[in-house]
């Protein structure tokens, strides 16, 4: 597997929200947290992505006989 491409960037970010990822990421770094955070987003996409794309295909059938309270 290739190398990484990775590009310089500035930007104005919320102090306090780099701080809020970094530790629901436990990231130790602040670009560590950013491309953590910006992982979970892209694999986000991709499940609702694929949620959407099996939407109303299948046939979920109640095999314990459930009654509804």
């Amino acid at each position: 597997m290739g190398a990484v491409l990775k590009v310089r960037k500035q930007f104005i970010l919320d102090p306090d929200k780099i701080k809020a990822v970094k530790e629901i990421v436990n990231a130790e770094t602040d670009t560590e947290a950013i491309n953590r955070a910006m992982d979970i987003v892209i694999a986000n996409s991709k499940i609702l992505t694929t949620l959407k794309s099996i939407k109303g295909k299948g046939n979920i059938q109640d095999i314990y006989g459930s009654k509804t309270c």
